[in-house]
């Protein structure tokens, strides 16, 4: 029987061929992944793939926030937003290893934007501005995600005041608990090439793929056999992380609390707030646009 391989985009006759194929293009194929900036609601769009909508419930992410190990003080007034997750194969082959977001929080720290459907180009998609937003990682149980898998994954999170959150559509979204995603816009640094072969010319992959292969959690959801995938060492946040209705890796999660409504004079406020943000939001969504368009 045929074997497609999408990454080659080739169909071939046998595994070894495939294999063969593969090997002889890895850093080929590598370096394509790394200059590629890319978002998770892009591969959805191309492969028709819908995640599973998510959302936390309040005791899940309070007991997960103030758990004695972590350390992690859980704060009221903000909410937190789990835009990426590790060790889940998803619908490209790709899975995110703990640690890739380390040297990305650091870099990147008062960089990134919050923003809907990843679309700079209205003044309404801008959600929080980077100097309101923290990002920090850790690890948080899968339940916390709304998914069943055992254990915990490693999470890059950003933690936005909740007074700060520039779409009143999405504070209200927020509030009325409804289920939505997250997406990363990102670029690949650093790839490991997984494939499982006993032939000892490829080693180094079978060694990658034995290490990692044993740590996805979502293996059961594959009707064909994993045969490769690329292991996501280091990777860098680019620009922003979208709210959006789906995402092609689903454990993502808007993880804050419900609570009463605020009071007039707290929404007032906000909409002072919003109001002289406005000017600022509009040039910076352009020349963020603009930015955008040239990768």
């Amino acid at each position: 029987m045929s074997i497609f391989c999408k990454e080659l985009n080739k169909t071939f006759d046998t595994k070894e061929l495939m294999f063969k194929a593969l090997v002889d293009n890895e850093e080929n194929i590598i370096a394509s992944k790394k200059e590629h900036i890319y978002n998770k609601e892009e591969w959805v769009s191309k492969n028709g793939i819908k995640g599973i909508q998510v959302i936390s419930d309040q005791k899940q992410i309070e007991k997960a926030f103030t758990d004695e190990e972590k350390k992690i003080k859980f704060d009221n007034d903000y909410y937190y937003f789990v835009v990426n997750s590790a060790n889940y194969l998803d619908s490209h082959e790709d899975v995110h290893l703990d640690g890739n977001w380390n040297k990305s929080v650091k870099d990147q720290q008062g960089r990134v934007w919050l923003i809907w459907h990843h679309e700079f180009g209205k003044v309404e998609n801008i959600i929080a501005f980077p100097e309101d937003i923290e990002t920090f990682t850790t690890k948080v149980a899968w339940s916390l995600l709304g998914k069943s898998y055992d254990g915990e994954t490693y999470c890059l999170i950003y933690k936005v005041l909740k007074t700060k959150l520039q779409s009143e559509k999405i504070v209200q979204w927020l509030n009325e608990g409804r289920k939505l995603q997250l997406s990363v816009r990102m670029r690949y640094r650093e790839i490991l090439f997984c494939m499982k072969s006993e032939n000892p010319e490829y080693a180094k992959q079978n060694k990658n793929y034995n290490d990692i292969y044993p740590l996805i959690v979502n293996k059961d959801e594959f009707v064909d056999e994993i045969d490769y995938f690329f292991g996501i060492k280091q990777a860098e946040n680019v620009l922003e992380s979208s709210i959006l209705p789906f995402g092609s890796n689903s454990a993502t999660a808007e993880i804050s609390v419900n609570t009463e409504k605020q009071s007039q004079d707290t929404s007032n406020k906000n909409k002072n707030e919003q109001s002289k943000d406005t000017q600022k939001a509009e040039r910076e969504a352009q020349l963020l646009k603009e930015l955008l368009n040239k990768f």
